[in-house]
């Protein structure tokens, strides 16, 4: 650590040439980051208390890359050597925030996307176990991991070690990426298994359950029918329908992800596309296949997906999300309720709330940057900061981390509309409309009652939250009421 006060030189410096790169919070620490030629400087400052931390884990790393998915993902060998560099990075992570914030505990840890049972279990395990080196898991309330389910064989195994190793993690939720029962649209999306393996693989997986697990399974409603022998269009053949339903009645299912191709998106970039080339990685075959249909095919299946669903007894906790009691994602709803978290590895996320205290601000700005005025001007007005890791493998594992184009900070303004944004996704009740008054557009009282008349809301001039009709055209009613998004 560097103390600028006593090196008039680097001080200068830092003055003339830095500006300010990052910031990074948690409890009982305050660090700045300034970067200044090829040197990063970091000065602590103590802050008052927040909210536990979460950590996720970007898995980056698939057996294959599905035909809809513009998510950051490499398909790779488990034996590839980039996979040990990248392992190596992720530690280096590790320590910088483990250096960084003084009280370590976490709430949540969250394997999220690709595959990361292409990693193997005992990298993940030699992940975990070094988080706990670094972080207090005493208190942690979930480890969740995200699974393809295939190859069916390393994936059991991966879970049968994992809950072999962790028995005593209070949750331990696994997340399978199903998708469809429909074959023709699994081989047109390159996912690479069938209905019939998808049988074999929940046979054999429900055997491994344990009293800590939280099995979670995600589709997609692609919006693809078949047309029966009396020419009515119905989802699936009647077995597969039949399957799920049993399956869902089974009690082994503790949640479900429901989604719309259209409405996946990441980083601004929409996922679903009316058409796609059927041109698999080696494969100069080129032609154009529809693997699914319009906007109102789409939510025609989420409709009737969603219906076997709550008929089996799950509630609806948020937009895409169903559990039953007791079961809902913990690290889910650590995003909707505004929680701090950080993302590590590439294209990962990370969420901070920014002390407002003005002694504090002023303490600061006096001590460390008393020549910056301008800068710290505007610091003032700063509640939070979201920030994303680059998308970029080789800057990433050449510690050029921070995609500063991807650097925000949230005013008061922008965290009232994140909170209206993500709270009205939930069954939670907004308690005040007026505290959101002056980033509403000037005739949502005119509009929200509009809404109630149909049936999509619950409002009484003060509480409001979506009804379960509401959710479901939950963009058109944001985009409605938002001056902006």
């Amino acid at each position: 650590m560097i103390n600028i006060s006593k090196t008039s030189t680097l001080k200068d410096e830092l003055l003339r040439n830095a500006y300010l790169h990052s910031f990074f919070l948690y409890r009982n620490c305050f660090r700045v980051e300034i970067l200044s030629i090829n040197r990063i400087y970091s000065f602590p400052y103590l802050i008052f208390d927040l909210p536990m931390l979460s950590l996720y884990i970007h898995i980056p790393f698939c057996a294959s890359k599905c035909a809809y998915c513009s998510f950051n993902s490499i398909p790779t060998n488990s034996s590839d050597i980039l996979i040990d560099e990248y392992m190596q990075s992720l530690k280096k992570e590790i320590d910088y925030y483990a250096a960084t914030l003084k009280d370590k505990a976490l709430k949540t840890l969250y394997f999220w996307w690709g595959t990361p049972s292409r990693i193997w279990v005992g990298r993940i395990i030699d992940i975990i176990e070094y988080i706990t080196t670094k972080f207090d898991l005493e208190e942690l309330a979930e480890l969740s991991i995200e699974l393809n389910p295939y190859p069916e064989t390393e994936v059991l195994d991966f879970v049968r070690t994992l809950n072999k190793r962790y028995p005593k993690i209070s949750r331990l939720r696994y997340s399978f990426g199903i998708q469809s029962f429909d074959d023709e649209v699994l081989k047109l999306t390159w996912r690479a298994y069938s209905f019939g393996g998808i049988v074999e693989f929940l046979r054999s997986l429900v055997k491994l359950k344990q009293d800590n697990n939280v099995f979670n399974f995600d589709f997609i409603a692609f919006g693809k029918f078949l047309v029966s022998k009396n020419w009515h269009k119905q989802l699936w053949h009647e077995h597969k329908r039949d399957f799920l339903k049993n399956f869902l009645n089974s009690w082994y299912v503790d949640s479900i992800s429901l989604y719309t191709l259209e409405g996946l998106k990441e980083g601004g970039q929409e996922i679903r596309e009316q058409e796609i080339r059927e041109q698999e990685p080696g494969n100069s075959k080129q032609g154009i296949n529809i693997y699914h249909g319009d906007d109102e095919e789409i939510m025609e299946e989420f409709l009737i997906l969603k219906a076997m669903v709550e008929d089996a007894w799950f509630g609806r906790y948020e937009i895409s999300n169903f559990a039953r009691a007791g079961k809902a994602s913990i690290h889910n709803m650590v995003y909707r309720n505004m929680e701090p978290y950080i993302g590590l590895w590439l294209s990962a996320a990370s969420f901070l709330p920014y002390p407002t205290d003005p002694i504090l601000l002023k303490n600061i700005r006096d001590n460390l940057f008393p020549s910056l005025a301008s800068a710290w001007q505007s610091l003032s007005a700063w509640k939070a900061l979201r920030r994303t890791n680059t998308w970029n493998m080789k800057q990433y594992l050449e510690w050029h981390r921070i995609d500063e184009k991807e650097v925000h900070t949230l005013d008061d303004s922008d965290l009232l509309i994140e909170e209206f944004f993500l709270r009205l996704r939930t069954r939670a009740w907004i308690a005040d409309i007026l505290k959101f008054a002056s980033v509403l557009v000037p005739h949502y009282q005119w509009l929200l009652s509009n809404y109630q008349w149909a049936w999509l809301l619950s409002f009484d001039w003060v509480q409001l939250r979506l009804t379960d009709e509401g959710m479901n055209v939950y963009n058109s009613i944001i985009t409605d009421l938002l001056q902006k998004i």
